[in-house]
């Protein structure tokens, strides 16, 4: 099955029997995709409430990606030609069912795909998790698997710095705004958190001891122990997407900020810029062997590629005030904001190939703190168009621009985790 894929505008389908919702759309090889969502069964009347939730949570992850016509008409789907002529009249391609019973203290979801117009299964798989919306979820990493090759983003987590304790502590919230949880209580300033490539640690700056001191813990705030605590700034530190190393912005003596480069498996710790300007905010490309940074040498922080050992340093030239670059998983842009003629800051998207960028926000209060989901498809950042900073997510092109969540306080330096299996 070939997987062209182009996203056509919001419409909304009325029937005359009953008001169907339609969204956006997927065009395969110039064939509409449209996709069924089935009532969910449960052989126990006991679920029903939960049947509702993990059918609700699939079809929103499945909006969330854009890459189907999603006709959700309440009914359930049975294989044969009669029912199937009905799905047909809205135009449905296949249809998504699910099961769901309960074994032991777990969920499992029976997931199933149905082509509309042989009645015949052309998909199947079960789930398992204590957690209801997490077996929609992975039904839906799945179904996005099926139909372009990778997974959906749908099992991932947002890990971020948020002030609604009056202190700046980290939390964890699932990529849609569910299940959030504060994993840090230090009553201090906590900030800039980053998840590991196989999601099971953070590293992170915290005030707690006096100084700006770089710490590790697991992915649920448990063990935290120092990694770097010289006295100085310890901060923005980033992996590399093997995991191998992290590089450090850090002060020694009276020296201006410069990077650092730590080998996590020999403890060795080698600078890697050595300017009396201003060296900050590294991150690794995805191939392990160059860096971006922003620099100040120029006299305006600035945008610089380096390799990891701090030589071939050139400057990808923007107009402005850069800050927070960010590498994509493909290694063809780079994510990063510019400060605006208002003084705020604005979110880009630099083409590495093509040596441009172009803006993806633009009149909407300050945006800041980009961050690419694991396909990167999708971009997570902060932005106080509300009056104060919120998490959103938005497409790599700038479009669909949406608010998470709405928390109390004040969301700052979003990261996007790799996928749950």
């Amino acid at each position: 099955m070939k997987k062209t894929i182009f996203l056509l505008i919001f419409i909304n389908c009325v029937a005359s029997s009953a008001p169907v919702d339609v969204w956006i759309k997927m065009v395969r090889e110039g064939k509409r995709i449209d996709i069924g969502i089935s009532k969910f069964v449960s052989k126990d009347i006991k679920n029903i409430k939960v049947v509702q939730e993990i059918q609700n949570t699939l079809r929103d992850d499945l909006m969330f990606t854009r890459m189907f016509n999603i006709i959700d008409p309440g009914w359930q789907y049975i294989p044969d030609k009669i029912v199937s002529e009905k799905w047909k009249r809205y135009g449905v391609d296949l249809v998504v069912h699910g099961e769901v019973s309960v074994d032991k203290h777990e969920y499992v979801l029976k997931g199933t795909i149905y082509d509309v117009e042989t009645t015949q299964k052309i998909y199947e798989q079960e789930f398992k998790s204590a957690d209801p919306r997490f077996v929609a979820h992975l039904y839906c990493d799945h179904v996005i698997l099926y139909f372009t090759g990778e997974y959906g983003i749908a099992t991932t987590r947002i890990v971020f710095v948020n002030d609604m304790t009056s202190n700046k502590e980290i939390y964890i919230m699932d990529y849609d705004g569910h299940n959030l949880r504060q994993i840090t209580d230090y009553k201090s300033i906590t900030i800039y958190p980053r998840v590991s490539p196989d999601g099971k640690k953070i590293i992170y700056t915290t005030y707690k001891y006096g100084n700006p001191d770089l710490y590790i813990m697991n992915i649920d705030g448990s063990q935290p122990q120092p990694l770097s605590t010289k006295q100085g700034l310890n901060i923005t530190a980033n992996w590399s997407f093997d995991g191998q190393k992290i590089i450090i912005t850090m002060t020694r003596a009276q020296h201006s900020p410069n990077l650092f480069l730590l080998d996590l498996s020999s403890q060795i710790m080698k600078r890697i810029t050595k300017g009396t300007w201003a060296d900050i905010s590294g991150y690794f490309s995805p191939n392990n062997r160059e860096i971006v940074f922003v620099s100040d040498r120029a006299g305006v922080p600035q945008m610089y590629i380096s390799d990891i050992d701090g030589i071939n340093v050139r400057r990808l030239p923007t107009s402005g005030y850069t800050d927070s670059p960010v590498w994509s998983p493909d290694g063809k842009h780079i994510a990063f904001c510019m400060k605006t003629e208002k003084k705020l800051f604005d979110i880009y998207i630099y083409n590495i190939p093509k040596n441009e960028y172009y803006r993806l926000t633009q009149d909407s209060g300050s945006n800041e703190n980009p961050y690419f989901s694991p396909d990167g498809r999708y971009i997570v950042f902060s932005s106080n168009r509300f009056g104060k900073y919120e998490l959103f997510t938005m497409f790599i092109d700038g479009s669909n621009q949406r608010r998470i969540t709405a928390l109390k306080g004040n969301s700052f330096t979003p990261c996007w985790t790799p996928r749950r299996i």
